[in-house]
């Protein structure tokens, strides 16, 4: 990251501080969105399926198994129940009958909708109250930090164990 002139790894205080701040951030909107979350009836891995299958409009079995990191028999049950629900359908391939696709129903699209709305809905006042600069400050530094956690994500996953912890929280 290219963040002023020290890294946050040199200053284990101002990391906490940043950690602490992003993590109040992410429970504002976490509370918000979990009324939307009780309604959908859905477990984590099931939205994990759902929010797949949203970004890429359209995927295989085989595809979610391999971005689950599951087997494709623990894809057939969590997409039937999905189904069952309501937010999922399956398409057959026109050229190939051993492929089936999986993609959002039309409820299931609205529900992403509306999740959304509850973002922007939220974010606008607190974003509406910083200057220029400091949007544009903000929009620098979360894409270099989602960049990096994306490029780590891809990355194979380390042991617990060897994943270090971050500074402590002050209360």
């Amino acid at each position: 990251m290219n963040i002023g002139s020290v890294s946050g790894a040199d200053c284990p205080e101002a990391q906490a501080s940043a950690a602490l701040a992003l993590k109040r951030l992410v429970s504002v909107l976490s509370a918000d969105l979990m009324e939307v979350f009780s309604r959908l009836n859905v477990t984590l891995p099931q939205l994990r399926v759902l929010h797949i299958i949203r970004k890429e409009e359209r995927v295989s079995g085989r595809q979610l198994a391999r971005e689950l990191n599951v087997s494709p028999g623990a894809i057939v049950q969590l997409c039937d129940r999905l189904q069952e629900q309501g937010y999922v359908e399956r398409v057959p391939d026109t050229e190939d009958r051993r492929v089936t696709w999986f993609q959002l129903t039309e409820s299931a699209r609205a529900l992403f909708e509306e999740l959304l709305a509850i973002r922007r809905s939220r974010l606008a006042p607190a974003l509406a109250r910083l200057s220029e600069k400091d949007m544009e400050s903000l929009t620098r530094i979360l894409g270099e930090m989602a960049d990096v956690l994306e490029s780590e994500r891809r990355r194979p996953t380390a042991p617990l164990q060897d994943v270090p912890a971050l500074p402590a929280e002050r209360s």
